[in-house]
């Protein structure tokens, strides 16, 4: 970690229209998409990007701080390595059913460990390489604020997919069959199936012939592991990476806007933090890295962190639950306060609750982590997902900008309102 620079006295801005603040949300994503068009995790492309965001934070007059870390540079790659052993592994489980036990064993054990940000096992077996975090600090008057709220939103861009295709997506989110939601969630259900799996194989070592009743079991058990390696192999054969404009350069955008309105209301006793993140959509690698960092820098019972991940393009949700296999829900004030923001005007009563099936954002490395924090995110309730998700499609052409600017709205009034419950009222705590 470095500190880059102070931040430079600028005089103040004159007053900015929404119209002109659509403008430049619509400019700063075309020149990203433009310049950068293929934004892998931790790539050049990345950095610059990172650096056209610095650019736009020096210009603000905020405090500017690099953090780097290490981290891959793709999801699917991992997933594959962790989803394709159990399928090897039942395939012969058969006939050796002892070396059937670690490819079903330590694939679950690893993403388990991984995905609840305990340790990273299996990703090792590929590179680390370098990214960056830049923060655009607004510091509070006093040595420590009473208060700080971090927002973050991702410069990276993501793989695209069969998958993601809008009629999978809406054929994946129908309701479950009486209402079973777990079988929504398919890494847990992956991770899940594979320890039972490794039971099963310790089973059959001991019962030798007796265990060949199993069989069944143990195909339908593989099903989610066969079914994650056919769409994660897809994913990594194509090597594509979206344009990303709504996912997540409107969220980037967002904090340049967001940066401007709230100096102008920010308490002194509150700092914040805009942090544009690197390697999110290489699993949360750049907010993982923040979460595990500052840890103990900054204080976690004065800290909330809100994500901006992907403003338009869908009706508005604050997402109440997050985490791939172990889910967790964000804390009972920040929803209250989530609802009372939804309640403020007529105009943000949509915004309600979404439960995430699949993947998640860099908040969930936040939650894991001990942190306190929520993310926002736009969702077309046909889908489950934005329009144009992980698409080739997913341009400055194709987004919504007046959504997004709701969203920016709807960001503001909850970061105020969340300064407004932890530092007075029945809320402080």
């Amino acid at each position: 970690m470095a500190v880059v620079e102070a931040p430079t006295p600028t005089a103040p801005e004159p007053q900015v229209t929404r119209d002109q603040e659509r403008e430049q949300v619509r400019e700063l994503i075309t020149r990203i998409v433009r310049e950068c068009p293929r934004r892998q995790p931790t790539s050049e492309d990345e950095l610059r990007a990172s650096r056209i965001v610095e650019e736009e934070f020096r210009r603000l007059g905020l405090a500017l701080r690099e953090h780097t870390f290490l981290f891959n540079d793709s999801l699917y790659k991992n997933s594959l390595l962790h989803a394709a052993p159990a399928v090897i592994g039942t395939a012969i489980s058969g006939v050796a059913p002892a070396v059937a036990l670690p490819l079903h064993l330590l694939p679950a054990l690893s993403y388990y460990l991984e995905s609840n940000r305990k340790a990273y096992l299996g990703r090792r077996l590929f590179p680390f390489k370098p990214s960056r975090n830049i923060l655009g600090i607004l510091p509070a008057d006093g040595l420590e604020p009473a208060l700080r709220v971090v927002l973050c939103a991702h410069v990276d861009a993501a793989f695209t997919g069969f998958f993601f295709r809008p009629d999978v997506l809406k054929t994946v989110g129908r309701d479950p069959p009486l209402g079973q939601k777990w079988l929504h969630r398919a890494m847990e259900l992956t991770v899940r199936s594979q320890f039972a799996l490794a039971a099963t194989d310790v089973a059959r070592m001991v019962l030798g012939p007796l265990s060949w009743p199993l069989r069944p079991l143990e195909f339908l058990l593989t099903v989610p592991s066969l079914l994650a390696t056919l769409t994660q192999l897809d994913i990594v054969i194509r090597n594509q990476i979206v344009p990303g404009a709504n996912d997540d350069l409107s969220g980037v955008a967002a904090l340049v806007i967001l940066a401007r309105r709230l100096s102008a209301t920010k308490p002194p006793e509150v700092e914040l933090v805009f942090a544009a993140t690197g390697c999110e959509e290489a699993s949360l690698g750049g907010g993982d890295a923040i979460a595990r960092d500052f840890d103990g820098e900054w204080d976690k019972t004065r800290t909330v962190v809100v994500g901006l991940d992907g403003l338009g393009n869908g009706q508005l949700r604050y997402l109440v639950e997050e985490g791939e296999v172990t889910a967790r829900r964000i804390p009972a004030w920040i929803e209250e306060v989530c609802q009372e923001t939804s309640r403020s005007e007529p105009r943000f009563a949509g915004v309600t609750g979404f439960e995430v099936p699949i993947g998640g954002s860099d908040i969930s490395a936040f939650l894991a982590r001990g942190w306190e924090g929520v993310c926002l995110a736009a969702v077309d309730p046909e889908i489950g997902a934005p329009r144009h998700y992980h698409m080739p499609s997913d341009t400055p052409e194709n987004l919504a900008y007046d959504e997004v600017m709701d969203s920016i709205d709807y960001a503001e009034r909850l970061v105020q309102n969340l300064w407004r419950r932890r530092l007075g009222g029945t809320g402080r705590r």
